[in-house]
């Protein structure tokens, strides 16, 4: 084919083009693979500026950032739908909790016999009770939860450093860590009311950040600390301070966090609880927030869109532009015995080529950006940043990417197969 072609550039009188490197090694490639001659034509084609400075800097550029722009859609909307489906990404890692419904008595019930009953489950492997709280934390109004982890590890989510296990930990969510001016591993000034109203001052050490959905205000705020912590800042040392934890303890709105263990035992046992105690019994509620942009928030996809037409247009102009200015190769081809099929083929390798060569670096890059974009909003959103790559999506895309190419080609590869050679050579 190499020959055919440059005895048609001859017979054009054009001056003789020396190909780049990159497309003499892609002809190489393409040869010792044993592809036909419409392959190794639509190849050059495809990486050949050539004499008329065809666009092919701009096509492979708009088919780069299309395949890039879906494949870090793609990224991020996987990302969204396995959030809003792991309550434990957003901040409740339990699967169901248990309070007081304000009726006398039922405060008692949960802290009583519901407790003592998860307590001896095997079927249930972790149990924490919580309680919110009103702190001021410099200077700022903050709900904090106040937990104790009775079996297992605290239900509570962490996007980074630890679970607060001292008298002066605290872990405060992404927004109110912004307000406050706080960060991981500083000290922030926590001032609690006694029972009396008298305030007291006492100085945490912020030792990460945590996931909180519910009962802190939104996605992002609220705080974490022990419950020995709360009472310990609440009662300093005194002659008063055992009666005043005493009355702390009896007036905390407890919750009982409960996650079972793995299995159909540990379903059972969750089961039976919730049906025994419904009045007390909640299911892990869905942030809103989330919920509500993943559903009517569309940015992602409309710029991936609006990458997508622009690809696609820059190769159909590609395309059409190869083919008008190429017309007396063409001619020449035919007259060297090429078909009308073949002379299609060569224009539907080159779009597939220009598709393959942006799938190769922007499948990668997109890929990679979407990890990117999905950790900085889902940090700044107050979630743990998990990213999902659904290899299924990314082959659809790279499908895709190939089908379009062809179907833009259709109609370039026809106006090129249609050609007239005899006219063709006597016009030039």
């Amino acid at each position: 084919a190499w020959p055919a072609i440059r005895q048609a550039r001859l017979l054009s009188d054009r001056p003789q083009w020396e190909p780049a490197s990159v497309t003499v090694a892609a002809g190489r490639v393409a040869a010792r693979a044993g592809l036909p001659a419409p392959a190794l034509i639509g190849i050059r084609h495809a990486l050949e500026r050539g004499r008329d400075r065809h666009p092919v800097g701009t096509a492979l550029l708009g088919t780069v950032m299309a395949v890039a722009a879906l494949c870090a859609t793609g990224v991020f909307g996987a990302s969204l739908t396995h959030l809003i489906a792991s309550p434990e990404l957003y901040g409740a890692p339990y699967q169901a909790q248990f309070s007081g419904n304000g009726e006398p008595g039922g405060q008692q019930v949960v802290t009583g016999p519901l407790l003592d009953s998860l307590r001896r489950d095997p079927a249930i492997e972790q149990v924490t009770l919580g309680a919110y709280v009103e702190v001021n934390v410099n200077g700022k109004h903050v709900l904090t939860v106040a937990m104790t982890p009775v079996r297992g590890p605290a239900l509570l989510s962490a996007l980074d450093g630890r679970v607060p296990r001292g008298d002066r930990d605290i872990m405060l969510g992404v927004a109110t860590m912004r307000a406050t001016g706080a960060r991981v591993g500083g000290t922030v000034r926590v001032t609690v009311a006694d029972p009396g109203g008298a305030p007291h001052v006492a100085s945490f050490r912020v030792i990460g950040r945590a996931s909180l959905n519910a009962g802190t205000g939104g996605l992002g705020k609220g705080a974490v600390m022990t419950t020995s912590a709360f009472i310990s800042a609440q009662c300093p040392p005194g002659a008063k301070q055992t009666a005043c934890q005493r009355s702390v303890r009896d007036g905390l709105a407890t919750v009982v966090l409960v996650r079972a263990a793995d299995g159909d035992a540990g379903d059972a046992a969750l089961a039976r609880y919730i049906g025994k105690y419904p009045d007390f019994a909640a299911e892990p509620a869905k942030p809103t927030a989330l919920v509500n942009f993943g559903e009517s928030v569309n940015f992602p996809l409309l710029l991936a869109v609006a990458l997508s037409v622009f690809g696609a247009a820059t190769l159909l102009h590609l395309l059409l532009v190869s083919v008008a200015r190429r017309r007396v190769e063409a001619g020449l081809l035919k007259a060297l015995g090429f078909v009308r099929r073949q002379v299609a083929a060569a224009v539907c390798w080159q779009a597939t080529v220009v598709a393959l060569a942006g799938i190769v670096v922007g499948a990668p890059a997109g890929i990679a950006a979407g990890r990117v974009l999905w950790r900085v909003f889902a940090t700044n959103f107050g979630v743990v940043p998990v990213a999902v790559v659904e290899p299924v999506l990314i082959v659809g895309v790279v499908a895709g990417v190939l089908a379009v190419a062809n179907l833009l080609a259709a109609v370039p590869a026809l106006l090129a197969a249609r050609s007239r050679p005899a006219q063709l050579l006597r016009t030039e």
